[in-house]
């Protein structure tokens, strides 16, 4: 019996966890929405699982807007991926190229839980609907957490572990270049 030609694990739907969030931008002031846990004081971004059925572009609108209190939709970015397009005239390689205006996760991060157990973190990059009221967030999410903004330097300061820093950054970087003010 043969094996992939490149190292491989696999998980059935018992030991894995799907998880969506979005870097969200406030663009009318350039900064970015971080969530400030208070009891243990670690800055974070939104996200949270994704339920049977959902796609995960609705997953990261409804954890922004259950989690932050905002309104929001996600953006049309600019941005490499590997992804073959929508319509595939021809037999394209497996190399990241370039897209115009499209809504796709640009980051997957993957947590180890434990023993055969993982969660998949889809990110996107979301905006603030500036036009619409807030929503009021349930009084226990506003006992153990705060929203704040932030300017995107003081953002990459500001939160807690690296790895987020680090795909803030990427995120900051998609934003610039495919927003045209």
């Amino acid at each position: 019996m043969a094996s992939s030609y490149f190292p491989s694990e696999q998980y059935t739907s018992e030991e894995f966890v799907e998880s969506v969030g979005a870097v969200l931008f406030r663009m009318s002031t350039h900064e970015i929405c971080i969530l400030h846990l208070l009891k243990k004081d670690e800055y974070i971004l939104a996200k949270g699982r994704r339920n049977c059925g959902e796609t995960r572009q609705d997953t990261a609108v409804r954890e922004l807007t259950e989690e932050c209190g905002f309104p929001c939709r996600l953006l049309h970015v600019n941005m490499c991926k590997r992804a073959p397009p929508a319509i595939e005239d021809e037999q394209l390689g497996d190399e990241a190229r370039f897209y115009s205006c499209i809504c796709e996760p640009f980051t997957l991060q993957i947590r180890r839980l434990g023993e055969g157990n993982v969660k998949l973190i889809w990110w996107y990059i979301a905006a603030v609907n500036e036009d619409e009221p807030s929503h009021d967030r349930q009084q226990l999410e506003k006992d153990k957490t705060a929203v704040e903004f932030y300017s995107f330097d003081d953002v990459l300061e500001k939160l807690t572990f690296q790895m987020d820093r680090d795909m803030v950054k990427k995120a900051i970087e998609i934003f610039t270049n495919s927003i045209r003010e």
